[in-house]
């Protein structure tokens, strides 16, 4: 028996999974505040600010797309159609949903803009986790 090793060519070369992209990382600690507290003229200007500095990669493209959904959401009022505005956010939920956001972010299957996207709304979830007083709700609005 002779040992055979397989020969390169156009049709398998790109075998090789293609690595993804890392993960941006852009200072939203100000951005989600802004959110947190519905100062919608300073969340534009912090996401104006990461804009600018943006990469022009997959993932990093993602990731400011989730950004500006996330000030879109913050800039309408109680839209039946938006996902975050419907949920209650309490910590269990706030918890529930980060922990999905991250399981997203790690799949596999998802290409390097998803990844960025899931990867913003995760760390959002974590900071509102963080801005939540003991048993209130971060940004729940009392009905009238």
């Amino acid at each position: 028996m002779s040992k055979i090793s397989p020969k390169k060519t156009k049709s398998n070369a790109g075998d090789e999974k293609p690595k993804p992209e890392p993960t941006p990382t852009f200072n939203t600690e100000r951005l989600f505040q802004a959110l947190i507290e519905r100062r919608i003229a300073d969340a534009e200007k912090e996401l104006d600010t990461i804009r600018a500095t943006l990469p022009s990669t997959e993932s990093a493209k993602g990731y400011l797309k989730a950004l500006e959904g996330l000030l879109l959401t913050a800039k309408s009022n109680e839209d039946k159609y938006l996902y975050l505005s419907k949920i209650e956010k309490t910590p269990k939920n706030l918890k529930t949903l980060r922990r999905e956001f991250s399981q997203q972010t790690k799949n596999g299957l998802h290409g390097d803009f998803d990844r960025g996207y899931f990867q913003a709304l995760e760390s959002y979830m974590r900071k509102l986790e963080q801005a939540e007083p003991a048993g209130e709700p971060a940004t729940a609005k009392k009905a009238d």
